[in-house]
């Protein structure tokens, strides 16, 4: 857009790019303007000639640290663990400290931190910081390949559950609908027809409540905050969500008698009611399959068992 800055414009423009990150690169000089280096202030003109080098930000030091883990399962090549919701997976800004990549690191030791960036280590894939479950980390690089490869092929199985706002209709079916970078709030996700990613999201009832719904979920692909998008998007958003409408913005539509049922859901859960409860994948060695299952955390128990009081009282 003409007269746009060029931060903006380029995060804008760019599927998963912060502004932040195009400030960066244009101070440093990765950006040009019609062959000349471009500040992130630069005003973007119509015809004008951008050429952006899209470098990998510097990689971040992640320290070991004594941090209790819930090991699901371990051996020489690979570990699962049952994330505990509040826990940021890996170092970013603002969060250097208390990751489940500094745990991991304290928990394997030494030779196994050589194998792979200190930020990331073996992370197959990722988990928001307040979404609890499953997640599989390789010990060596060999084994991080072949689980980043079958995950790609979409043959490593991940089921969630969650709890959403309202009743969902059908009460089985799939979400096909591209995400990429919110153009109205660089900070969260959207569905977005023009820059997103194909992101596809199956789901289907487990049981329905008065004004919300257990889902059972499957992901075929893994985009940032995917399920949460998409639910959102149908208007069912995860109950607790603060960033997809899943608090206070929900309740605001509710009638007075509706809101003093629903209110105290929001006491119980501090965070979204989204589990990541089966993981299925080949290990690395034989191909076998391995099957891994984690028991619901205390506050989405808790939340359940509010809703099948309320729904035993109109028995």
């Amino acid at each position: 857009m003409a007269g746009e800055r060029l931060d903006i414009f380029c995060a804008r423009k760019v599927a998963d790019r912060t502004r932040s990150y195009f400030t960066k690169l244009a101070a440093a000089g990765h950006i040009t303007a019609d062959g000349r280096t471009a500040k992130p202030s630069l005003k973007v003109k119509s015809g004008m000639r951008l050429e952006i080098e899209l470098v990998a930000p510097p990689p971040l030091e992640a320290a070991p640290e004594d941090i209790p883990l819930d090991i699901v399962y371990e051996d020489d090549r690979i570990i699962v663990v049952n994330k505990q919701p509040g826990m940021v997976v890996h170092p970013a800004a603002g969060n250097y400290e208390g990751t489940l990549v500094n745990a991991i690191l304290f928990h394997l030791g030494d030779a196994v931190r050589a194998e792979f960036d200190p930020a990331r280590l073996g992370l197959v894939h990722r988990l928001d910081k307040d979404t609890s479950g499953l997640l599989v980390v390789a010990k060596d690089e060999r084994a991080l390949a072949y689980l980043q490869k079958h995950l790609k092929e979409r043959e490593i199985g991940r089921r969630y559950m969650a709890i959403v706002w309202g009743n969902i209709e059908p009460t089985k079916g799939t979400i096909d609908l591209p995400i990429g970078r919110s153009e109205r709030d660089r900070k969260i996700m959207a569905v977005n027809a023009r820059h997103g990613r194909s992101a596809v999201t199956h789901y289907e009832l487990i049981e329905r409540f008065r004004l919300a719904d257990l889902i059972s979920i499957k992901l075929e692909t893994g985009r940032t905050h995917q399920i949460r998008v998409h639910l959102a998007y149908y208007g069912h958003p995860v109950m607790g969500d603060p960033a997809y409408g899943g608090r206070s913005k929900y309740l605001k539509r509710l009638s007075q008698n509706d809101l003093s049922y629903a209110a105290p859901l929001l006491g119980i859960l501090e965070r979204q009611a989204l589990h990541a409860w089966k993981l299925e994948l080949p290990h690395p060695d034989d191909g076998r399959t391995m099957n891994f299952e984690s028991p619901l955390p205390d506050d989405f128990v808790a939340a359940l068992d509010y809703l099948k009081n309320e729904k035993a009282k109109k028995i």
